[in-house]
């Protein structure tokens, strides 16, 4: 009978109308279905309880699918999709393997074995053939019994330790309210392809061997199979050879076996070969992959192109206008600068507007007879007295005001006295006749009144007459070298920082310091409020609350108003810095502002 090897088998388990398992088998190997751990589809127990332990569905026989037949008459099996007028069981093809009656199936697409509440269906499908190969392990198979009840059936390989106890790191846990003993270990010898068990002293087993009578706990230590270890005793578990042990209420189930692995094999392959089976694998991948390449591609090469024109373009550009740049600013400093060999400027007046040009110049440089000549320095020092001397010497040759001094002068004779008659001068005329009170002058007199004086004396700096004066005038009088107005000196004091930090005090100390460095600023909201109100003076408190986060959270100002009390609130919320209190805490610093 000729086998496709692509087929592959499909296996849906059924238990009580539920469907519990589907498995796709990807290799040849025997089929069997239960709630062993070892079995090919395998169901949870605890899941599914009364599901049965393991069944045998199908083996292989010369590399071909056979299933087995039920002996139990109420089980029935059913074959689909085989050779036409072949449905059924061929009689004729039926034969027994190994005490089991099987039947070829390769030639059918399909069918199910019914065996009471469970019911398993398989189905040939299309697959890809994977060579397989068929490996042995010797492993450890546990049961652990509770009132004769099986409550688990495990496999365990070689690979770590078997432990059973209390805890939920252990193989098999135990309650803890059931059992309080040691654990039981076993640990897999490689060399010898045994378990080594180690069970609590206590504890009742039998061991049975291969070929050998029964151990237990009277003669395995006088036949030197069992040991002593303190607590524990030890002893070996061989290939084929089973035992039992207590473990308080449960009984612990052990064997050892071989089980055969059919797993898939693959042929050994190079570097190059692996690299390269993943863009053989997957055509369409693969031609999208060398598309990202080629675009990743193009653009670097397009920008390597860039760089090589437009870039080394653009790179001269700049170093050209840069150059540029560079000369022009040495043309100008070079233009600025004087030439020595300049050449002369020509000449293109006529005579006559050369002749005119120079007449004016002569004008231009002739002394102003009427503006007095300025002394020029002869770096010798002068006597006060003799300087206001030639000064008023200045005054008298060259002014009006010259003309009327002296004792020959218009001005001694317009105010000369006439020897008592008081007719004679302008004095007498216009001054009164002395009896006035030197401010209305006479009755009937008028005439120039002088301020501050009983008949005549004073200064003329106010004009009033009776009887046709000049009438009532006020001299502007300039004020010379008046007094500069000088703004006040504001002046700063501070107070000692008034306030617990809850702690050692060094928070205290680095606010004081905070505090300290904007006096310079609270002492400017004074002289801002000095060019307001220059009576601004005395003593301020500033009572402020230090957060958790070191920022001050809360200000109050006393002694101060206005813009003065809003400018020193600003200034103190604007510290930033301040140590990281445990609490909120308040303190308070007073300022004495003065003015000089």
């Amino acid at each position: 009978m000729s086998v496709d090897s692509s087929r592959v088998l499909r296996i849906g388990v059924v238990w009580r109308s539920q469907v519990v398992a589907e498995r796709v088998l990807d290799r040849r190997i025997d089929v069997s279905v239960g709630s062993r751990p070892d079995s090919t589809v395998a169901v949870v127990a605890n899941d599914y309880p009364g599901f049965p332990a393991n069944i045998t569905l199908a083996v292989l026989d010369h590399g071909a699918y056979h299933i087995v037949l039920p002996t139990d008459p109420a089980h029935k099996l059913v074959l689909r999709g085989g050779p036409p007028g072949n449905d059924g069981v061929d009689k004729s093809q039926v034969k027994t393997v190994n005490g089991q009656r099987i039947y070829p199936i390769e030639l059918f697409t399909g069918g199910s074995v019914s065996m009471g509440d469970l019911i398993v269906m398989f189905q040939f499908v299309r697959g890809d053939a994977v060579p397989t190969v068929t490996r042995e392990e010797t492993v450890l198979r546990i049961g652990l019994v509770h009132e004769d009840r099986l409550l688990s059936d495990e496999l365990f390989h070689g690979n770590k330790p078997v432990s059973i106890g209390v805890g939920p790191k252990k193989s098999i846990s135990l309650p803890d309210v059931d059992y309080k003993g040691n654990d039981a270990t076993f640990t897999y010898d490689k060399s010898g392809n045994r378990f080594r068990a180690r069970i609590p002293k206590d504890s009742v087993f039998r061991l049975a061997l291969d070929g050998q009578p029964v151990v237990d706990n009277k003669d395995g230590p006088q036949k030197g199979l069992v040991k002593p270890d303190g607590d524990y005793v030890t002893f070996d578990v061989p290939l084929k050879a089973r035992g039992r042990c207590t473990m308080g209420p449960y009984t612990v189930l052990f064997q050892v076996v071989k089980q055969s692995i059919t797993v898939p094999t693959f042929a050994r392959r190079s570097l190059a070969s692996k690299l390269a089976a993943p863009f053989l694998a997957d055509s369409v991948w693969t031609l999208s992959f060398l598309g990202s390449l080629v675009l990743i591609g193009s653009i670097v090469g397009q920008a390597l192109l860039f760089y090589n024109t437009q870039g080394k373009f653009l790179n001269k550009t700049t170093e050209e206008e840069q150059l540029a740049h560079t000369t022009y600013d040495v043309v100008i400093e070079e233009k600025e600068e004087p030439k020595e060999d300049e050449k002369p400027v020509v000449d293109i007046m006529s005579d006559k507007a050369k002749e005119e040009t120079k007449k004016e110049v002569e004008k231009d440089k002739k002394p102003d007879k009427k503006a007095p000549e300025k002394a020029e320095s002869t770096g010798k020092t002068v006597d006060p007295e003799q300087q206001k001397r030639n000064d008023r010497e200045v005054v008298k040759n060259t002014t009006v005001a010259g003309a009327l001094m002296g004792s020959n002068g218009a001005a001694t004779k317009l105010f000369a006295d006439d020897g008592g008659e008081g007719d004679g001068t302008v004095t007498a005329k216009f001054g009164g006749g002395g009896d006035g009170d030197g401010a209305e002058g006479g009755p009937g007199s008028g005439g120039l009144k002088l301020e501050g004086g009983g008949g005549g004396g004073g200064t003329i700096e106010k004009v009033k007459g009776k009887g046709g004066g000049f009438g009532e005038r006020k001299a502007d009088v300039a004020k010379v070298d008046a007094p500069v107005k000088k703004e006040p000196v504001a002046a700063v004091k501070l107070g000692g920082l008034d306030g617990d930090d809850g702690g050692d005090g060094s928070g205290k100390d680095n606010i004081a310091k905070k505090v300290a460095g904007r006096a310079a600023a609270v002492k400017a909201c004074y002289e801002a409020a000095l060019r307001d109100n220059p009576d601004v003076s005395g003593k301020v408190k500033v009572s402020f609350t230090v957060g958790t986060a070191g920022t001050i959270t809360d200000v109050t100002v006393s002694g101060a108003e206005g813009g003065f009390k809003d400018c020193i609130e600003g200034k103190f919320k604007s510290i930033r810095g301040l140590p990281l209190l445990p609490a909120p805490k308040q303190f308070n610093q007073s300022f004495v502002f003065t003015k000089s």
